[in-house]
């Protein structure tokens, strides 16, 4: 099977709106039971099970047995990505609401794709370091600059280890939630794991959500000049 095949295959699967709603409501690392995802879709459970198994046939889904209860997840990260990236292409407009009002709040301030930071945080990151002249674009990828060097590695980021391994380096990954870029590559999954190594950022049981911790607001605010609005539910720039 080429890959127009595989394409064409796999645009078959996700056009169908019931199992659009079950893959949707995956998004976030859940797992979920087939009678929840059939009630999501709006179909029978009859009907879902015979989408699961397309699903699970074509490797969108895994399921795993809990006791007597099966549970339905993602197989993976990268479906993830390709459904946010695709869901973004297909909304096409430079806005933030669209399908980001019809995701949970965290998943849209801060959350992992892939390996690395994606959501209002990782976007409102990769901009500061842009600003400052830390990130220099070169295309769709980027470089740093001497200044960023001194600074990335001040933090105590493997910029070593990032560059020796076998990927793009770094580049701007389309944020689906946002519709402008966050920071993708191995310099993303460094900045992202030195991120949890120093308890900046942590994780959310279940989900790709990750939560920014009291000693990650002050750091945040101390190295990128960026802190939580009053609410709590965004950022705001400092002064």
């Amino acid at each position: 099977m080429d890959a127009a095949r595989f394409l064409s295959r796999a645009g078959s699967l996700v056009g169908d709106p019931s199992r659009a709603a079950m893959l949707w409501s995956l998004l976030g690392g859940e797992a979920r039971p087939a009678s929840e995802l059939a009630m999501l879709a709006n179909v029978s459970p009859q009907t879902a099970s015979n989408h699961l198994r397309l699903l699970l046939d074509a490797k969108f889904l895994r399921v795993e047995s809990l006791g007597r209860n099966k549970f339905y997840r993602l197989n993976g990260p990268l479906v993830g990505v390709a459904l946010e990236s695709l869901a973004a292409a297909a909304h096409g407009k430079s806005t933030r609401t669209g399908i980001a009002q019809h995701s949970a709040p965290e998943l849209v301030f801060a959350r992992t794709c892939y390996d690395h930071l994606a959501g209002e945080l990782g976007v409102a990151i990769r901009n500061r370091l842009e600003e400052v002249g830390c990130l220099l674009q070169q295309g769709g990828d980027y470089r740093i600059s001497l200044s960023g060097e001194r600074f990335l590695r001040g933090l105590g980021i493997d910029l070593d280890t990032a560059r020796a391994t076998r990927r793009r380096f770094a580049y701007a990954c389309l944020d689906w939630s946002h519709r402008v870029p966050h920071l993708g590559g191995a310099l993303g999954a460094a900045l992202l794991d030195w991120m949890f190594r120093q308890r900046l950022l942590a994780s959310r049981k279940s989900t790709r959500a990750v939560r920014l911790t009291d000693a990650g607001q002050k750091r945040l605010t101390q190295h990128f000049a960026l802190r939580l609005n009053r609410s709590g539910t965004g950022l705001a720039r400092s002064a």
